[in-house]
């Protein structure tokens, strides 16, 4: 894989007319943020089945004022789209146990928990995560070429 195609940060934008037509800046039409990556980190591939990389997603955030307005879902479907352009056949990401809406997010996005963090993380002042995996269709083409 070309190490150009490793990392990617997707931006959300307000997408509504009258903003385009005020002088604001660029930035202050941002509405959500996604950061990407391909990993090979050890304690995911254990999780996953013949692949020695996969499709990182962190820290994605959106404005509280739009949440709950499917920027999350948007922002998740695009970074699926890059993941396949890239060719992965898994998405992970991580997301904190006690953090229902964004597990919830996850999970109608189709990814399911497979791990979590040892309990000890609590004693130490951490919140505990879960790992979340989505598979992502694989097509004869993207066989042939691996």
């Amino acid at each position: 894989m070309n190490a150009s195609l490793r990392y990617a940060c997707l931006v959300a934008e307000e997408a509504d007319e009258l903003l385009q037509l005020q002088s604001q800046a660029p930035f202050e039409k941002i509405i959500g943020v996604v950061d990407c990556t391909v990993q090979d980190e050890g304690d995911i591939l254990r999780n996953l089945q013949g692949v020695q990389e996969y499709f990182y997603v962190s820290g994605i955030a959106v404005l509280p004022s739009f949440r709950r307005r499917k920027v999350g879902t948007a922002l998740l479907k695009a970074c699926e789209v890059l993941a396949l352009e890239w060719r992965q056949r898994f998405m992970a990401l991580r997301a904190y146990e006690d953090d229902s809406s964004a597990r919830g997010l996850y999970a109608k996005a189709g990814y399911r928990v497979v791990s979590r963090d040892p309990g000890w993380v609590t004693w130490v002042g951490r919140r505990r995560r879960v790992l979340m995996i989505k598979d992502l269709p694989v097509h004869d083409a993207q066989i042939q070429q691996q």
